[in-house]
């Protein structure tokens, strides 16, 4: 049976594919921060780096798992520019951008308190995980698309998102893209707005949270969290 498309006949069966230029998605995980820029510190004194670096390692073999290209940016922690992370991206082919990070909170809510006889700083009172997009990315509808479709995979997966980014005070005041599924809007995080291909960044958890502290070091939490944000992507068309 003859197939019309944009005015030329064919007898051969066409897919979109076929018509439309079409590279292999590829997913740089940017493992966020680095040794010597560690980011936040956790309730018990461990830095961010190293569960950013643990959760991107989940992630990559969730996403590796989908027989998708994936690899990992700042993985050995000599990485100390953020801007260099999403040229690094690019010239390296990637169509889409993941940041991976763990979350803390203002510094007013921060008690102290003792751990293994060292003094650690500590809230309890926010958890759960946050997902920012800027607005200033070249990609933003697809960056928003995918950023709420790994929300709601989290939410499926039973975790649930934190409000506080939300909160009216000083360092915080995010607006929200998407409530319903944790994604708010930070415009100006260099990642986000340089990168040239779709770009989110993930806040797995909050880190000087006590308990959540303690689930976030458990190799089956990152494969809970790394399951879900690969079946975000696929639901969002990133891995396909």
């Amino acid at each position: 049976m003859a197939l019309t498309l944009l005015g030329i006949a064919t007898s051969t069966t066409l897919t979109l594919s076929s018509l439309v230029p079409h590279s292999a998605p590829a997913i740089a995980i940017d493992v966020g921060h680095s040794l010597q820029s560690s980011g936040a510190t956790s309730a018990r004194g461990r830095a961010e780096f190293e569960f950013n670096r643990d959760l991107a390692q989940a992630v990559l073999q969730a996403i590796s798992t989908r027989k998708i290209k994936a690899f990992e940016i700042g993985a050995d922690g000599s990485s100390v520019d953020p801007e260099n992370r999403p040229v690094e991206a690019s010239n390296r082919g990637a169509s889409f951008f993941l940041s991976i990070h763990h979350d803390s909170i203002q510094p007013q809510y921060l008690q102290d308190w003792t751990w293994h006889g060292s003094e650690q700083h500590y809230s309890d009172r926010f958890a759960g995980f946050s997902l920012f997009v800027s607005r200033k990315n070249k990609q933003f509808p697809a960056s928003l698309k995918c950023a709420a479709a790994i929300g709601a995979a989290l939410k499926k997966a039973g975790l649930h998102a934190s409000g506080h980014h939300a909160e009216a005070v000083e360092g915080e005041r995010r607006p929200w893209a998407d409530q319903a599924n944790g994604v708010y809007y930070h415009d100006n995080l260099i990642v986000l707005k340089n990168a040239k291909m779709p770009a989110v960044l993930l806040e797995a958890g909050v880190i000087v949270n006590r308990d959540e502290e303690m689930r976030l070091s458990d190799p089956a939490m990152h494969r809970k969290i790394a399951t879900a944000v690969s079946a975000g992507l696929g639901s969002c068309g990133v891995l396909q």
